[in-house]
């Protein structure tokens, strides 16, 4: 019988534990949301203000490349559709092909 009631409260103890370690994980949870959206605000606001010179720079350097552009569309599409469009617009300037393919990716972008 003490044994009983002793695995009743350990199991109780252990219940909160969870629930309160799933309360953590959903509060992390919200705070990542809020802080991929505030990144992808960022971003979106940065692609709108990026130059046909600004892309040549970034794709001779290596920061701008098929990987990354397909993760930020990733991310920021269908939500910032009118930035991805303005910067790929910039990128076919610069990189005919590169924009090519990340249309054939994300077939939204298609015009």
């Amino acid at each position: 019988m003490e044994g009983c009631g002793k695995r009743d409260v350990d199991n109780s103890k252990e219940s909160e534990q969870e629930e309160t370690g799933r309360a953590d994980i959903n509060e992390e949870d919200f705070h990542l949301k809020i802080l991929k959206d505030i990144c992808c605000e960022l971003l979106s606001n940065m692609l709108q203000e990026l130059t046909k010179e600004n892309t040549l720079e970034g794709l001779h350097q290596g920061h701008l490349n098929e990987q990354t552009c397909s993760c930020a569309f990733q991310n920021l599409l269908p939500l910032y559709f009118a930035s991805v469009e303005g910067f790929l617009e910039v990128l076919r300037e610069a990189d005919q092909t590169l924009a090519d393919n990340l249309e054939k990716r994300f077939p939204s972008l298609k015009v």
